[in-house]
């Protein structure tokens, strides 16, 4: 279904050690317990699927800001703050504010500290105004429709289709459109505001985006529903068009490959903007499509999902649910107070 090839950065190691390594020494993990399992998701797998080209000072930057990502999702999709809108609000007010000012960013809120740290190192190495701004912008709708993610939770509210999936394209760890300004700082990229800004680029960032998230909805719903979460496309679909559980996972796989087609039909029908940018503004989309592609790959085989029966979902394509439980804690959050 997905045309886009597999690469994996060939930096993956050491880096992706190097990298837990530094989030374990800013005391994220509140145990060895947490720690272990967070190391055993393999998010340093996950950068180098999707920034297969990014150079070594770049690919260990990414590699922290991928383990910050997922270490301030878990706070809001299974520890603490997951129905705490007060609190959530706080996190991401610090968060923002360690983006806006990481060479003076202080607090005891952790996961504070560990944004501020990769984004200064990123600020160091270089990256174009214009990439600085996507990237401070998105992260802004990233954490303001997390909020919003865990009110509706809190409140039990419930969306249609289409109003859940224009809130999920901002929610998801994997929010892919941070994560494709992060590309542009791998890649070293300055692609002018005007090309952003045409219809084609943004049905394609909002193809690739739907891709990642709506995938990921699939494959952490067997956890989202034994902890008894809605928020996700296929609660949603569900829901909203009648669907039973294996009609709303096909109804996800049929939004995920029209999304591919689109994306593909799109990038055949690009106007040029001259050689250097269209050259820029393939490398960048070539960023979008190692997301799609890397993010169906780690899913598979990452534990974060199925555990250690990775393995067996990838070849069977079958899932056992799980029974309903307690949502896990994660993450400590000092700071908020």
């Amino acid at each position: 279904m997905c045309p886009f090839t597999l690469r994996v950065n060939p930096h993956y190691v050491p880096h992706a050690k190097l990298s837990y390594d530094w989030l374990d020494s800013l005391g994220v993990h509140p145990n060895t317990k947490h720690r272990d399992a967070f190391q055993a998701m393999d998010f340093g797998l996950l950068t180098a699927m999707c920034y297969p080209d990014a150079d070594e000072a770049r690919f260990r930057v990414l590699c922290d800001y991928i383990n910050a990502l997922f270490a301030f999702d878990d706070l809001t999709d299974e520890g603490s703050l997951r129905k705490d809108g007060d609190g959530t609000r706080k996190a991401s007010d610090i968060v923002m504010n360690a983006l806006y000012s990481p060479s003076t960013y202080e607090n005891s809120f952790k996961v504070g500290n560990v944004f501020a740290s990769f984004w200064g190192r990123a600020l160091e190495l270089g990256a174009s105004p214009g990439t600085q701004r996507r990237f401070l912008d998105s992260t802004d709708l990233y954490v303001c429709a997390v909020h919003e993610q865990v009110v509706n939770r809190a409140e039990n509210k419930m969306l249609g289709v289409e109003e859940f999936i224009d809130l999920r394209r901002d929610t998801g760890a994997l929010k892919a459109r941070m994560c494709f300004a992060m590309g542009e700082f791998g890649m070293k990229l300055n692609i002018p505001d005007e090309v952003f800004a045409h219809p084609s680029i943004k049905i394609m960032e909002n193809c690739a985006n739907d891709v990642v998230v709506l995938s990921n909805d699939v494959y952490s719903y067997n956890i989202e529903q034994a902890q008894g979460d809605t928020m996700n496309i296929i609660e949603t679909g569900m829901r909203d068009r009648n669907l039973d559980l294996q009609g709303a996972i096909d109804f996800a796989g049929q939004l995920v490959k029209e999304r591919i087609d689109l994306f593909v039909a799109t990038k055949a029908a690009l106007p040029s903007w001259g050689d250097k940018i269209d050259a820029d503004l393939q490398t960048y989309l070539r960023v979008c499509e190692d997301w799609m592609i890397g993010g169906f790959h780690w899913s598979l085989g990452s534990t974060r999902y199925f555990g250690e029966r990775a393995e067996e979902v990838r070849d069977t394509l079958r899932v056992e649910l799980l029974p309903k439980q307690d949502p896990r804690g994660q993450v400590e959050i000092p700071g908020l107070e």
